[in-house]
């Protein structure tokens, strides 16, 4: 199996849980439903939208690394506290911190920024709204004024061409596929994204100085992938600890969500020959 597809993990056995429904929203367990709450109290709503996410962040350390919840045949969106994948684990700490924010926070409220950020125009349409790549969710978040594109900005950066269209070429490995208008919506997606120009900064640059001043508590930061066929490696968000730019993310080694143990200039010499360069984002209030 390829290293990109999935994390060579060992198994973590964790607790199984019958899938509720609670609202429009689908809940994998009906013990999440407490957890988004318990999550929330634990963000100040004092504080920056940059430290409220690297809040929630670290209030994620520790939860383990899972498939998608949501590749099924229904393709809606399933919260989710007791296991990660990587997306998810970025979604979520971004709509906790947005619902932080407000004086009284509710599910109601989490559920709907969640899907804001994790879904197609911040519509769940089931499987063919999902962002199956990460260009297209940093293109519609972009557009849509949820994120700002970081990469772009600094001189020294470059494109790499791919197309993205792992999914309908794979379509055995997503139930919702079986469906043909579903299929027909994700090829349509698909077909924005042949010879997609992918915007990257050279590893190298993460040590100067001029980066490192500018990362901020809450940037994201996206590995772009050797394998042609993906567009993500390993995505994190950057913490400032002693000065340093530290992610937390789900390291291979570790398989739970956790602050990593180098800062990013000594991660990136220890992961660089698997991936070619990085994205930098910046979420927005």
């Amino acid at each position: 199996m390829k290293r990109i597809i999935k994390f060579a993990f060992v198994l973590i056995t964790v607790l199984a849980c019958a899938e509720i429904v609670k609202a429009e929203v689908r809940y994998h367990c009906a013990n999440d439903s407490a957890r988004v709450l318990t999550l929330l109290s634990n963000i100040s709503q004092s504080d920056s939208y940059g430290d409220r996410i690297v809040s929630a962040a670290k209030a994620l350390e520790g939860i383990p690394y899972s498939q998608a919840a949501d590749n099924d045949s229904v393709g809606t969106l399933v919260i989710r506290l007791d296991s990660l994948n990587q997306r998810e684990f970025i979604y979520i700490a971004l709509a906790a911190a947005k619902t932080a924010e407000l004086t009284t926070p509710t599910l109601r409220d989490f559920e709907k920024n969640l899907e804001n950020v994790s879904r197609r125009k911040g519509v769940d349409e089931g499987f063919a709204s999902q962002f199956l790549y990460g260009s297209d969710w940093i293109v519609d978040n972009v557009y849509r004024g949820n994120l700002k594109e970081m990469t772009e900005y600094l001189d020294g950066g470059s494109y790499r061409t791919k197309t993205l269209d792992y999914v309908s070429r794979h379509s055995d490995q997503f139930p919702a596929m079986t469906d043909p208008e579903v299929a027909d919506k994700v090829k349509v997606m698909e077909f924005g994204y042949r010879s997609h120009r992918i915007p990257h900064l050279k590893k190298q640059s993460i040590s100067n100085k001029a980066v490192k001043e500018l990362l901020q508590n809450g940037d994201i930061i996206l590995l772009s992938p050797m394998d042609n066929d993906f567009d993500i490696y390993d995505i994190g968000i950057v913490s400032i600890e002693n000065g340093e730019p530290t992610l937390i993310h789900i390291p291979r080694e570790k398989g739970v969500v956790a602050m990593d143990s180098y800062p990013l200039p000594r991660l990136f010499k220890i992961e660089g020959q698997y991936f070619y360069g990085y994205r930098w984002l910046r979420p927005i209030e």
